[in-house]
């Protein structure tokens, strides 16, 4: 592995001149120059910072030895040691005898910035090795193998925690993913997805039930802070809680067309659960895997004839009120006589009878191939 590359010798020259105030050389593991407050010597070859590597010591050359080497001029070479080797020389211009006091401190310097860089990147690479291993669980397999759970406890995913499947998406997914990161607990996992953020989130099971309130009351609590501190939009889907690793497969599926029909049937809403959705869920998933059965064409036929939508409200809230005309009535504010007339309507203009069950219930599948198309 290459711990230093142009980049970093750079950001090493950056800091250690603020430190001091004299010229910091970076030198590459060949001797090279590969980063300098003098971008003149950038690319030459130090043949002091040669000697550095060949040695593993310091070295210093003074004003009157400068000219007997190549590239070179007065000051200190040091060498850069990460893991115990050698991997860069840092090099001090100056007259040894004003700057040696600062070497030990410029080349502390230059290390503790190698080994911070060192841990961030092998931080990103865990990072990008547990969003591999939980696409892995969203995809869903047979078999998981002896060599994923053992990554998977390397990376502290432990993976007998319930966790439902929650899918965040906005127009600024980036800003968002990093606001919500810090409300994440330690057991949270997530995939930044290119048109949204998934989240398997720890849940609360009590007696074995997942206590869904309290994960929608938090998925509250997150909206209103982005939606008033951060003046960001963005909406919630919330898949259910099955046990086991194939029950995240199976949460993440129905977050995505929870998602997906909520957009179309309620627009207007923020957070969506599959658990409210489970008719248009199946018929999103049905007609995604081929099997899109017609139910008629009921309200075709309808809205051909219901120029104002008062019909189709009826039905609408003839259902949610669950067939209770005194409720539907109240809702629409009209009298029980009205109500019954659209439902003979609605009956006549489509050959069903909202007042029987099995009737009303093609009638509302057709409003929901309708509205999903």
């Amino acid at each position: 592995m290459k711990y230093l590359n142009k980049e970093l010798a750079q950001e090493i020259v950056n800091r250690t001149m603020t430190i001091i105030n004299w010229n910091i050389n970076v030198m590459n593991e060949k001797g090279v120059i590969i980063a300098s407050g003098d971008e003149d010597r950038v690319d030459s070859i130090h043949e002091g910072a040669v000697k550095v590597i060949e040695t593993q010591t310091g070295f210093e050359i003074g004003v009157t030895e400068a000219d007997k080497f190549h590239g070179v001029k007065a000051g200190i070479n040091l060498p850069i040691t990460f893991h115990e080797k050698v991997v860069g020389v840092i090099g001090i211009t100056g007259a040894p005898e004003e700057i040696r006091n600062y070497g030990e401190l410029v080349k502390m310097a230059a290390e503790m910035i190698i080994q911070q860089a060192f841990l961030m990147e092998e931080m990103q690479w865990d990072e990008r090795l547990k969003e591999e291993l939980v696409t892995m669980l969203l995809n869903g397999q047979e078999d998981f193998d002896s060599l994923y759970f053992d990554r998977a406890r390397r990376l502290g995913m432990d993976l007998t925690i319930p966790r439902t499947v929650i899918i965040m998406a906005a127009d600024d997914n980036a800003k968002v993913f990093k606001t919500i990161r810090a409300k994440l607990s330690k057991d949270d996992l997530y995939v930044v997805h290119q048109h949204y953020i998934i989240l398997l989130k720890r849940i609360v099971l009590k007696n074995g039930v997942w206590n869904q309130a309290a994960t929608r009351a938090e998925l509250e609590r997150w909206l209103s802070y982005l939606e008033k501190q951060e003046e960001l939009a963005v909406k919630f889907s919330l898949g259910t809680y099955y046990s086991g690793l194939e029950g995240i497969r199976i949460s993440y599926q129905e977050a995505v067309h929870s998602l997906k029909v909520g957009k179309k049937l309620d627009p207007d809403k923020n957070i969506y659960s599959s658990e409210d959705r489970k008719l248009p869920i199946f018929l999103s998933q049905a007609k995604e895997q081929g099997l899109d059965v017609k139910f008629g064409t009921y309200i075709e036929r309808l809205k051909q004839q219901d120029k104002k939508g008062e019909l189709l409200e009826t039905l609408l809230m003839y259902v949610e009120e669950n067939g209770d005309v005194n409720k539907v009535a109240a809702r629409l504010f009209i009298h029980r006589n009205t109500l019954r007339y659209r439902l003979e309507r609605i009956n006549e203009l489509t050959g069903k009878d909202p007042r029987k069950i099995k009737e009303l219930v093609e009638l509302y599948l057709s409003v929901l191939q309708n509205q999903l198309s």
